[in-house]
Formats: C-alpha cells, sequence, structure tokens
C-alpha cells in the first residue's frame, strides 16, 4: 500500500492497455499450433476472455481512479524468487518495460496463486491470496481476480509455446514443453468455471479455534476467510494486531461498532460471492440476529460450529491474550460475558450445522469435501 498509484494521466492499467496485452497472447500462440483441436481451445479460451474482459472493464476503471495500478514487479512467479535466510526475496523484476510493470497489484498476486496452483498447490495459492486480502482489505479486487488468473496462465502457456517451437530447442524438450502448454490452457479453463456459491458462517466463543479452522478448510475449499477481528479493527484505522484497549461492550466492542463490523462482513460477502468465490465468515456469530444478516446471502450456507471444553476455552485465550500475536483482543471477562449470553443454534441452523470439538484431530480436507457435498 505504500506504493503510489498512476496517476490519471499516465497510461498504465487502462482497459484498453489491458486488453490488448491479452490479446497479444491470442495473436503470438495462433501462428505457433498446427493441430485443429488445439487452435480450436484457444480460439474457446479467446472468446471466454473477452466476454470476461466486457463484464469486468468498468471494474478495471475504478481500480485505476483507486490507485491499485502500482509500479509492481511484473513477473512474479516462483521462478523468480529465492529463499534467503528464511526470507522469499524476489527478483529479476520487468524494468525494460513499464507497460508490464506498472499493473494492477491484483495481477501481480493472481500471478503467484496461479504458479502455484500449476504445480499442484492451489491451496498455498489462497493462502498466499488470503495473507494479502488480511493485510490491506483489499476484498473488491476479487472483481477482477478470475480475469487475471487466467491471463497469467496464458502468459506462461504463450512461453512455452515459445520454447516448444524455438529453433534452439533440442528435440527432446519439444514434447514436454507443449505438455507445458496444454496444461497451463487446461488451468486457463478451469479458472474460467465458476463454483456453486458457498457461504459458511463460523461459529462459536473467543479461545474456540474457529480461525485455525476456517484458515485451514479455506486453503481445501478453496475459499475467501473474512476474520471479524480483523475487519472490526479495518473500520476504525487500526492495525490488526494494534490494541484498542476498549472495555467489553465499550468502544470498538460496543454494540454500534459490532452492528457496523457485521454488516461490513454481511457487504464483504455478498461481493465475493458475486465475484464467484466462497466465503468464510470468521466471526462469534453468538446472536441469532447476527446469523440471520448473513445467512440468506447464498442459497447453501453452512454453520461450522467450534468448541471446546471451558477450561481450555480460558486458557487458550489467557495464552493468545499474552502473547499479542493475534488479531483477536479477548480476555477472560469477554469470554465470560460471551458464555453468559451466546444464543444457541435453532432447530433449523442445526440441521444446517457442522459441530466440530477442536481438541480433537480435525481433517481439513474431509470438511471441505462434505461442505460442497450436495451442493449445486
Amino acid at each position: 500500500g505504500a506504493l503510489p498509484g498512476a496517476t490519471p494521466a499516465q497510461p498504465y492499467g487502462t482497459p484498453d492497455s489491458i486488453d490488448a496485452a491479452a490479446h497479444q497472447n491470442f495473436s503470438q500462440i495462433e501462428p505457433l499450433l498446427s493441430a485443429p483441436e488445439d487452435r480450436a481451445q484457444l480460439a474457446h479460451l479467446a472468446q471466454i476472455t473477452d466476454t470476461l474482459f466486457a463484464a469486468t472493464t468498468p471494474i478495471f476503471l475504478q481500480r485505476k481512479h483507486a490507485g491499485f495500478v502500482r509500479e509492481c514487479h511484473g513477473d512474479l512467479h516462483l521462478g523468480n524468487m529465492a529463499l534467503i535466510d528464511g526470507e522469499i526475496v524476489p527478483f529479476d523484476c520487468i524494468e525494460f518495460n513499464d507497460d508490464f510493470r506498472w499493473i494492477d497489484v491484483m495481477s501481480e498476486i493472481a500471478f503467484v496463486v496461479m504458479d502455484l496452483a500449476s504445480r499442484g498447490h492451489p491451496g498455498l495459492g489462497f493462502r498466499f491470496l488470503n495473507t494479502y486480502l488480511e493485510h490491506t482489505g483489499d476484498f473488491a479486487g476479487l472483481k477482477v481476480l478470475r480475469y487475471y488468473l487466467m491471463y497469467r496462465a496464458m502468459v506462461r502457456a504463450k512461453i512455452a509455446a515459445f520454447r516448444a517451437t524455438a529453433s534452439e530447442t533440442p528435440p527432446d524438450s519439444r514434447a514436454p514443453a507443449w505438455q507445458a502448454y496444454r496444461n497451463y490452457l487446461a488451468l486457463m479453463e478451469q479458472f474460467s468455471r465458476i463454483p456453486p456459491p458457498l457461504l459458511v458462517l463460523m461459529h462459536g466463543v473467543s479461545g474456540s479455534g474457529k480461525s485455525t479452522i476456517a484458515r485451514d478448510i479455506a486453503a481445501h475449499l478453496p475459499a475467501i476467510p473474512v476474520r471479524s477481528d480483523v475487519e472490526r479493527k479495518r473500520l476504525f484505522g487500526l492495525a490488526p494486531l494494534a490494541r484498542s484497549h476498549s472495555a467489553p461492550g465499550i468502544g470498538i466492542y460496543g454494540a454500534e461498532a459490532t452492528q457496523r463490523t457485521y454488516a461490513r462482513l454481511a457487504e464483504i460477502a455478498r461481493d465475493t460471492l458475486a465475484a464467484g468465490y466462497a466465503v468464510i465468515l470468521d466471526a462469534t456469530f453468538l446472536g441469532a440476529r447476527q446469523r440471520a444478516l448473513c445467512q440468506t446471502l447464498s442459497g447453501n450456507t453452512w454453520i461450522v460450529s467450534c468448541d471446546a471444553p471451558v477450561a481450555i476455552l480460558r486458557a487458550r485465550v489467557t495464552a493468545r491474550y499474552q502473547t499479542g500475536t493475534d488479531a483477536a483482543e479477548a480476555n477472560l471477562a469477554i469470554l465470560e460475558q460471551q458464555l453468559a449470553s451466546r444464543e444457541t443454534l435453532t432447530a433449523a441452523e442445526t440441521q444446517g450445522a457442522i459441530f466440530i470439538d477442536t481438541t480433537q484431530p480435525f481433517d481439513p480436507r474431509a470438511l471441505a469435501a462434505q461442505l460442497y457435498r450436495g451442493v449445486s
């Protein structure tokens, strides 16, 4: 967020420049293909890209005006990162072409997400994406993410096609290059498909393990987790780890602030679902009114209710509060208040709920599969 955005007078990040870059990829690949099925697949993906671009054009303009087109790395895939003394260090940014470097930050994020998916680690890609979203609050960027995921896959497909057809490429390297090309196109097809809408409401008092469960299943669905502790602080201009020093029921934890927080969670969920991504709202949802505010946002809504013995809840909350390394500010007083005032799930809510004892072993992959089972 410290990088300055492109000015309105600069040509970067306009819809025309974004569209031109995508069309250049397709036009450069097309002459390299000879098989009719390959040419048909490329034409099909070009049509999907054009349709998605037309639907997203106003968002590209909004993103530029909002300052999200910045001077980035431009070529941020795993091959241009090194692990040095435990730190990930990007290198070899694009210095020779300002148009490739001055891009929407979501295009930069999409390159890493796409590259991890292409290497068989889509869950890690979503962990990276979700960390970016938690730090920045740039949930609006999800409206352009699908386009940029497809664009970045096509960029790598083009590189593979160039390698497969280059005169200096050894004969035994041509087939693997063509396979890489087809793998990237298959990934584009995958990115273009919008899954059924899915909304998960976490439920439980402080220390019940909601955030850990939410983070783990988000990587396997995949889904976008939205954490109330972080979004509440963002509404009041506080960093995730900042302490508000608010007493229970006062300040940023007062009734009005809580109402604003849940309204913001519902707004993010609505927009994220509309962008075609599953959502996990990570909040206590101890009140029936709070749950009702969000339950109707999707036709497929689950409640994942987390709990643990009270002694363990108290121990977890005490340890977390003392270390100060988590966005949650709940102390023992808040926990006791939650235990005394929580409203139990209704019979109807229980039918669409999954109950987890977070002191027991947990399989996030199995839970993710259960959440999507029967969704249509």
